[in-house]
């Protein structure tokens, strides 16, 4: 039976599966993939066994090709994105200084009207007792309250008392004036961050939109090499799938603990009951460096626990399988255009002790809270019900357990908990922690943050066009060598 790449393409679920096909192009040339085995080189390869084990790799090397691809092509989307949530952080920030002024102006006009009707009582006192050159004349000359207390100013011979009331009445005039200029200033101040805000979600949104082709035409590719792979080992596209996350997770893990001297938790992942070893090293102040050059990922979309696949056999010499299923089509999420209002952060400040009692079942608490929201779309901004950015659903899973996070923008999350003692090496990671990641190993450059699961997992909103999904850690190069931990012991 000949098999088409038309009718054999499985279209966004296996991709949706399998984690991968994710952005735009980056500045700089494309790697280009290998050639793929066609339909004729797979159907001819399954009849030997040794050249069906050499189209297999042939198949796997090209996967791994497209994934790094598409990892390091993400990158940009994701850049815009925080470039849009720190807009929008400070933009909130300016709007709370306004809003503060504005408040601690309406007081201080309270007061000083309070006082400038003690000094014009004190003008009619006095002229009533003969009080020099005072007379009620003044409260009908004078145009406002500020030129009362000029002209009072400027009369002699006052009173200790009648004195010290004009001095007061003056200085609380003053505070008037001084939050009048504040407020002038935070106002223009909101009105530069508003638009700064605005353009960095008009470019994240274009960053978003022109993803798409490139999007569609990765998973196309690899859509077929993982129905070519099924059609040679007589397995189905689901389980190549699976094992390719489970692959990728490995590989994570494994180039994690060669870069950072330590294999992490091995416990089961969610179950967030690690104790994370020793206590923790200092921390950078710079949030350490990490190589920029990416490398592997993959992931699943998958709702429960992860586990690692049963690895399929090799082939032997193989009868003819019927063709591969093709796997249902779930929607994918759509590319917001306005954002959602994300929750005010706040500035971090530096407490003595954690936001909240530091139990392990916290971090399992988040986790789950991540996962229930496997499925929902990604928005910039997005921080719940049903719309999130990677922010967002890191800060509201953390919420749900009444653990602050430090704001709703990469950065601030990971200044928090550097502020509060509550970054630990990469090497004693566990399940609940937070992964920052960073294009040139700063802190002021990350990007994107997500919950590690364990066993090379982690729970994150993706993109616009992948939504929140669980997943192989991808570009563990670009991860920043301290990862939070808003829970459970250091």
């Amino acid at each position: 039976m000949k098999h088409s790449a038309r009718t054999l393409s499985c279209g966004i679920a296996v991709v949706a599966v399998l984690g991968i096909g994710l952005s735009v192009v980056v500045a700089g040339p494309a790697q280009a993939a290998p050639s793929a085995p066609s339909w004729d080189d797979v159907r001819a390869a399954k009849a030997d066994t040794a050249e069906a084990q050499s189209t297999v790799d042939e198949l796997s090397a090209r996967l791994q090709t497209l994934q790094d691809a598409a990892d390091s092509a993400q990158v940009a989307e994701l850049q815009a994105g925080q470039t849009y949530a720190l807009a929008s952080s400070q933009q909130q920030d300016a709007q709370a200084t306004l809003d503060d002024l504005t408040a601690q102006s309406k007081r201080a006009e309270r007061t000083a009207d309070a006082s400038a009707q003690q000094v014009a009582g004190l003008v009619v006192e006095l002229s009533r007792t003969g009080g020099g050159d005072l007379s009620a004349a003044m409260l009908i000359d004078s145009r406002d309250s500020k030129d009362l207390l000029y002209r009072v100013g400027t009369m002699s011979h006052l009173s200790e008392r009648s004195a010290t009331v004009l001095a007061q009445a003056q200085a609380d005039q003053n505070t008037v004036d001084a939050i009048a200029a504040q407020q002038s200033a935070a106002t223009k101040a909101l009105a530069k961050a508003t638009d700064t805000t605005k353009a960095a979600l008009a470019e994240a949104n274009d960053t978003a939109a022109s993803a798409q082709a490139r999007v569609q035409r990765e998973q196309d590719q690899q859509d077929e090499v993982l129905q070519q792979l099924a059609y040679l080992k007589g397995t189905s596209v689901a389980t190549e799938a699976a094992y390719w996350t489970a692959q990728q997770a490995k590989r994570a893990e494994a180039q994690l603990a060669s870069t950072t001297g330590g294999s992490g938790a091995t416990a089961a992942a969610g179950t967030g009951t690690g104790s994370g070893g020793g206590a923790a090293s200092s921390t950078p102040s710079t949030g350490g460096g990490t190589s920029t050059q990416p490398s592997t990922g993959g992931g699943t979309t998958g709702g429960t626990k992860p586990s690692t696949p049963t690895t399929p056999s090799k082939p032997s010499t193989p009868t003819t399988p019927s063709k591969p299923s093709t796997p249902t089509t779930p929607s994918k999420p759509s590319t917001p255009t306005t954002p959602t209002t994300p929750s005010k952060p706040s500035t971090p400040t530096t407490p003595t002790t954690p936001t909240a009692p530091s139990t392990p079942s916290k971090a399992a608490g988040a986790i789950a809270y991540a996962r229930a929201q496997i499925g929902d779309a990604y928005q910039f901004g997005g921080a719940g019900p049903n719309t999130w950015d990677c922010s967002g659903l890191v800060m509201m899973a953390y919420s749900s357990q009444g653990i602050a996070t430090g704001g709703h923008n990469v950065v601030w999350q990971y200044n928090y908990f550097k502020s509060i003692g509550r970054l630990v090496p990469m090497s004693q990671r566990q399940p609940g922690d937070i992964l920052f990641y960073s294009y040139n190993g700063t802190v002021n450059e990350a990007y994107h943050d997500s919950i590690y699961t364990g066993n090379g997992m982690m729970v994150e909103a993706a993109n616009p066009q992948r939504g929140v999904l669980e997943r192989a850690i991808w570009t563990p190069g670009q991860l920043l060598p301290y990862v939070a931990r808003p829970s459970g012991s250091l």
